[in-house]
């Protein structure tokens, strides 16, 4: 047995600075590669997202096929609104700016949209009649509600959810039998 007392062993500065940058390092790394994804994305047109119910309502299969039949039927015109998407940015990046070009192309871009809504809303018309009542009440109860229907009002927009963007009511009218 030694008399000296036995003391911790220290860890050299050198290899703690060198362990921390590999962590940061790593998480960088890391960070990169969740937020990246993947890369490689199917030919064909975009996907959107449509939501068609809750999950534990019994129409939502119905609602579900109505939706997805409709977005195939619409996948022609959605391609072209890519390509005219594509335009656009091509007419904004032009040098020189034309402003004439970059109108004409979102007008391009309005026609556009009003055709992938022409094509999914006629698909959905045929649909609905494959649909017993209450599918297309519940149907009725979700083109009623609108596409913001199954947000909370937590992630709208103040002014969309009637909030202080709006501004104070106005004041009532005066009445009209008032005498001087």
């Amino acid at each position: 047995m030694s008399d000296t007392p036995e003391t911790p062993r220290q860890w050299p500065l050198w290899l703690i600075v060198s362990l921390m940058a590999n962590m940061i390092l790593v998480g960088l790394l890391a960070g990169f590669l969740i937020q990246a994804g993947p890369k490689d994305k199917p030919d064909g047109p975009p996907r959107e997202r449509i939501s068609w119910g809750e999950r534990g309502d019994p129409n939502r299969e119905a609602i579900r096929r109505v939706f997805k039949e409709a977005f195939k039927a619409s996948g022609e015109e959605r391609m072209a609104r890519v390509e005219l998407r594509r335009q656009l940015a091509e007419a904004v990046l032009a040098d020189p700016y034309n402003a004439d070009a970059v109108r004409e192309a979102f007008s391009n871009l309005r026609s556009a949209d009003d055709s992938v809504n022409e094509a999914t809303h006629e698909a959905m018309v045929g649909l609905f009649a494959s649909m017993t009542m209450e599918e297309r009440q519940h149907m009725a109860e979700i083109l009623r509600r609108g596409p913001r229907g199954h947000r909370s009002k937590r992630k709208m927009e103040p002014a969309e959810r009637g909030g202080p963007a709006d501004g104070p009511p106005p004041p009532p009218p005066p009445p009209s039998d008032m005498e001087p």
